[in-house]
């Protein structure tokens, strides 16, 4: 199959699978922060941000998997390649087997380490058992979701979140329906699907590479050494994240209050589907960008980079348009229980870094791909660091609270997009330091230009119903995403665009 047709399969495929996602997040925490309220609510947050922070540790064997399977596989050496798939999965055994006891015991005493409301206590313990058993169910069999990227598959990986996610969904449904309201089903219904999504995995996996094999013996000590000499620096990457962001939950339940936690969660809800949905299209890239690395073609590599800019751009101007002018109006609809204008500009703050770095997101995976991750970890966990100081030093010497904790965490990451992550970007295709800057500054120039769009349309019509908000809102998105496609497209690409949606929608 050709790579322009994979790529509109990989690509439509996993659109569906995000809009499917959306669908749940957007009913089921509406739901949710009517029924249980917002500070109920916000511990699902938090006990996934702290289940990110267990992960740390695996980042830095499973970040760089794929790259190293990948090469030996696509170069023909398959003993090597099975070595390291053997050795993968048996490290990620070992680490779910050895964070098991104290994971337990920490949970056990969780409502003396947060502040916890005492008649939630078990259930919130209940909900933090679950998730961290799905956790380590998707640790142990991470090693196979990497025969996706090696074949440039990552259709059937989407069709297998796509299942999941109705499934999950359906057992929702019946769950809240047949039982009172609780953010434990959250948990259930998240781990029930993780364990159909992981067999499925090693199942396809079986079948779309064979000639990866798992055997005990081919994995070695050595193997694991070389993938997390690479990787640590993803590990390093991971906790800057946690510092500049994961912490935030947290943060806020400590040192300001549980309900300030609720706030920030709700309002990291919507960006954040924003930015996996971006950072999960700009994962479509990955197969064509680790090919042509491994086989030295670094002028179309370069090439390709450019073109995944233009259409990120296209992708994020249509959701970050819409929230920036219509975020109010969908918040007054949707939560309107919450405090909506301070959830509204915690969301602003929180979707700021996304703005400039939506667009070239792709980057994230070059840099993994050309093996480039050290000087990514070096300026992040920086950043991370400065992050938390500044955040504890507002906090003790302000009043802006959690617009404390949102806010820097953006300016961050807004400046850090600009002058490290476009340049690492141009250095992994072998490229000067400012190479991307023209292309970046052009795709920011028509978020702007969107965001301008709708907001003038906001202003001469009400969005006071849904029905309003979609018809309006979807308009003034969908115009402005036409307008800067015929800026960054050509006459020739803009065709070819259309009619390949189009034949594969058909």
């Amino acid at each position: 199959m050709q790579y322009k047709q994979q790529f509109a399969i990989n690509s439509i495929a996993t659109v569906l699978n995000l809009v499917i996602q959306f669908g749940i997040n957007f009913f089921l925490t509406s739901y949710l922060v009517r029924t249980v309220g917002s500070t109920t609510f916000g511990f699902w947050g938090l006990a996934n941000s702290i289940v990110n922070y267990a992960l740390i540790v695996t980042t830095a064997l499973n970040s760089m998997a794929a790259r190293y399977i990948g090469i030996d596989y696509h170069r023909g050496n398959m003993r090597n390649a099975s070595g390291y798939y053997s050795s993968v999965f048996v490290a990620d055994l070992l680490f779910a087997l050895i964070i098991l006891i104290p994971s337990c015991i920490a949970i056990f005493y969780i409502d003396r380490l947060v502040s916890v409301p005492p008649e939630i206590v078990t259930e919130v313990k209940t909900l933090f058992y679950i998730v961290f058993a799905n956790m380590c169910c998707n640790v142990v069999f991470a090693v196979f979701g990497c025969a996706f990227i090696i074949k440039n598959r990552l259709d059937l990986s989407s069709l297998l979140s796509i299942i999941s996610n109705v499934m999950k969904a359906a057992l929702l449904i019946l769950l809240y329906w047949r039982f009172k309201p609780s953010i434990v089903y959250l948990g259930t219904a998240s781990l029930i699907t993780s364990i159909f999504y992981v067999v499925s995995c090693v199942l396809i996996a079986k079948r779309i590479t064979p000639e990866l094999t798992f055997r005990y013996q081919y994995s070695s000590f050595k193997d694991v050494k070389t993938i997390v000499s690479s990787g640590v620096w993803n590990s390093l990457n991971q906790l800057s994240v946690v510092l500049l962001h994961g912490l935030d939950l947290l943060i806020a339940n400590l040192f300001v209050s549980a309900a300030a936690m609720g706030l920030i969660s709700v309002s990291g809800m919507i960006p954040g589907v924003i930015s996996t949905s971006i950072f999960t299209l700009a994962n479509v890239f990955t197969p064509r960008f680790l090919s042509l690395y491994s086989l030295n073609k670094f002028d179309e590599l370069f090439s390709e980079l450019k073109n995944s800019i233009k259409f990120l751009t296209v992708i994020t101007s249509i959701p970050v348009g819409f929230f920036v002018a219509f975020g109010l109006s969908f918040y007054k609809l949707w939560t309107p229980t919450t405090d909506v204008v301070n959830v509204y500009y915690l969301s602003l703050l929180i979707i700021l870094p996304l703005v400039s770095g939506g667009t070239i997101s792709s980057t994230n995976y070059l840099y993994t791909v050309a093996d480039k991750v050290k000087w990514q970890a070096m300026i992040l966990i920086v950043s991370g660091l400065l992050n938390v100081t500044i955040v504890f030093l507002l906090l003790k010497w302000t009043n802006l609270g959690m617009f404390a904790i949102v806010g820097v965490s953006a300016v961050m990451g807004l400046i850090r997009n600009i002058f490290f992550n476009g340049p690492l970007g141009a250095y992994c295709a072998h490229k000067g330091y400012t190479a991307l800057w023209p292309e970046m500054f052009k795709s920011y120039g028509c978020l702007a230009l969107c965001v301008i769009i709708c907001f003038i349309v906001n202003y001469f019509f009400v969005t006071d119903t849904w029905l309003k908000l979609i018809v309006v809102g979807g308009a003034a998105s969908l115009l402005s995403t036409y307008l800067i496609s015929m800026i960054l497209l050509t006459a020739s690409q803009r065709k070819k665009l259309f009619s390949m949606v189009k034949r594969y929608i058909r």
